[in-house]
């Protein structure tokens, strides 16, 4: 399954800790994916 952060992303902290992989981290401005 594929996932993306979109534009409506307030960078408010709620998806990092319920990533189940640790896949999601902050970036230079918004969240992103590490997609390995």
């Amino acid at each position: 399954m594929a996932l993306m952060i979109t534009d409506e992303c307030i960078n408010c902290d709620v998806c990092e800790p319920e990533c189940p992989n640790d896949a999601i981290y902050q970036g230079v401005e918004i969240y992103e994916i590490n997609p390995a």
